[in-house]
C-alpha cells in the first residue's frame, strides 16, 4: 500500500490542504510526479483516493488538495473562479516538484471533469508538465448548460452580476441548484450525506464563470502528450465535448470512450479500472 501523508502548501498565500501518496517500493530515488485536479465543488477525499493509489502503487508520487473555498483548504468558502483554481494547480505543481522525492522535470497533470478543463489551461501556462491526463471534461462550458434558453439565461446572470457590482451582495445557492441535470441530482441524493462537504453554498454566479470557461481555446498551446477519456453516456459533460477537445488536441494525443459508462461511474468499478489503466499506460509511455 502507498505512504500516505497529509501535506500543506500555500497558493498566493492562502493554505492549501493536500495529501501526497507516495509509493510503498520507494527507496530514495527520484520517482514521477502526478497532481490531480478534482472536479467542481470537490474535494481531495471525493474520487481522487482511488486514482491516487493506483498511481502511487505503479511509482509516482500523487498529489491530491482542495482547491482554495473548498474542503481543508483557507480562502473565501464556495468561491469558485477557475483562474484562481489554476493557480492553485501551478502552485501544487511548486509543492510536489520541490520534494526529495520527486524528479521535478517528469511531473505530469491528471484531471477529472471541470478539474480536466483546469488542467488543460495549466498545461498550457506551465511548461513544468510533461504530460496530460483528462477524463469527462468539457471544452466550452456554454455548451454544457442545459437550459431552454440560454441567451436569455445569460442575460439573467449579467444582470445579477451588475447587482453584485453594485450593492456588493449575490446570490448564494446549494450545489444541487447549480449541478441540475438527472445524473449529478442521482448523485448528489445518493452522495450528500456521505460527502458532507457538499453541503457547502456557491455563488450563483459561478454559472457565469463556467458559461465563459472555454478550456479549448488553451490547447493549441498544449505541447504535450494529452490522453483524453470519455463517458459514452455522460450528460453532465457529453461526449461530444470529449471528440471536441480531442480534435483540437496536438499530436501526440489518443482518445478513448468508455462504452456504457455515465459522468460519475469512472470513479469505481469496472470503469475506473478502465480508465486508470490507460492513463497508468499514457504516463508510463510519456513521464
Amino acid at each position: 500500500m502507498p505512504k500516505i501523508t497529509p501535506v500543506n502548501f500555500l497558493s498566493e498565500n492562502t493554505k492549501i490542504a493536500g495529501t501526497l501518496y507516495l509509493p510503498s517500493s520507494y527507496t530514495g530515488y527520484k520517482a514521477p510526479g502526478v497532481v490531480l485536479c478534482q472536479g467542481f465543488a470537490g474535494t481531495k477525499e471525493m474520487f481522487l483516493p482511488a486514482y491516487a493509489e493506483k498511481f502511487a502503487e505503479n511509482g509516482y508520487v500523487a498529489l491530491t488538495f482542495d482547491y482554495r473555498g473548498f474542503g481543508g483548504s483557507g480562502g473565501e468558502p464556495g468561491r469558485l473562479l477557475p483562474r484562481l483554481q489554476v493557480e492553485d494547480i501551478k502552485n501544487a505543481i511548486s509543492f510536489l516538484s520541490s520534494l526529495d522525492e520527486v524528479d521535478p522535470d517528469r511531473i505530469g497533470l491528471w484531471g477529472t471533469s471541470y478539474g480536466s478543463a483546469n488542467a488543460i489551461v495549466a498545461a498550457s501556462e506551465d511548461k513544468r508538465v510533461k504530460c496530460l491526463n483528462v477524463q469527462l471534461a468539457f471544452g466550452d462550458g456554454e455548451r454544457c448548460i442545459t437550459v431552454n434558453d440560454v441567451v436569455t439565461f445569460k442575460e439573467t446572470l449579467m444582470r445579477l452580476k451588475e447587482k453584485k457590482e453594485l450593492t456588493g451582495r449575490e446570490m448564494m445557492v446549494p450545489i444541487s441548484k447549480i449541478l441540475s441535470d438527472e445524473q449529478s441530482k442521482d448523485f448528489l441524493q445518493k452522495n450528500i450525506d456521505k460527502f458532507p462537504e457538499l453541503k457547502i453554498k456557491i455563488p450563483f454566479l459561478t454559472i457565469l464563470e463556467t458559461m465563459n470557461y472555454k478550456p479549448e481555446q488553451y490547447l493549441k498551446n498544449v505541447h504535450i502528450p494529452i490522453l483524453i477519456i470519455g463517458a459514452e453516456k455522460d450528460i453532465v459533460n457529453p461526449i461530444s465535448e470529449t471528440y471536441s477537445l480531442y480534435n483540437l488536441a496536438l499530436e501526440p494525443k489518443e482518445l478513448a470512450i468508455i462504452k456504457d459508462a455515465t459522468h460519475f461511474l469512472l470513479y469505481e468499478g469496472e470503469y475506473f479500472e478502465q480508465a486508470v489503466s490507460k492513463q497508468i499506460s499514457w504516463f508510463s509511455k510519456y513521464l
